[in-house]
């Protein structure tokens, strides 16, 4: 089989689609802020020279931004994204804020109640309220 493959394939030009630089080097920064978001990683890690190294490793012809550049893109992008939140709150139907349970305490009434919560680190922490929140 390899070689039949070396005799009639190999030499054959794939029709894979070429990017050229600039599309690549904007597709590799949004890559990195996106990691840099969802991990909560400092705007510093582009100045790591541990992080410098595997970028150039993995990249060699791939230049890393500044931290400035990179404070731009991470405003710009939530100046999106909070754009796109507006319309999507003004289009909704309904809106809950954290999570809505029953009391399955003895005693309590079976009412709503609001635990609100929080996202840190790429993990969702609940504060835990004294007593019933009544929605």
């Amino acid at each position: 089989m390899l070689r039949h493959y070396r005799a009639r394939h190999e030499n054959e030009v794939l029709d894979t689609p070429r990017i050229d630089a600039a599309s690549r080097k904007q597709m590799l920064d949004e890559a990195l802020l996106n990691f840099m978001v969802k991990d909560c990683q400092p705007l510093s890690i582009v100045e790591s020279e541990g992080f410098r190294e595997l970028v150039q490793a993995l990249q060699p012809s791939y230049v890393l931004p500044t931290r400035k550049t990179i404070k731009q893109m991470v405003a710009k992008k939530y100046k999106e994204k909070r754009e796109r939140v507006k319309k999507e709150v003004q289009q909704a139907v309904a809106i809950t804020f954290g999570n809505l349970w029953t009391s399955k305490w003895a005693g309590r009434p079976k009412t709503p109640q609001l635990m609100p919560s929080r996202r840190c680190r790429g993990t969702w922490q609940r504060a835990i309220l004294p007593g019933p929140r009544i929605l």
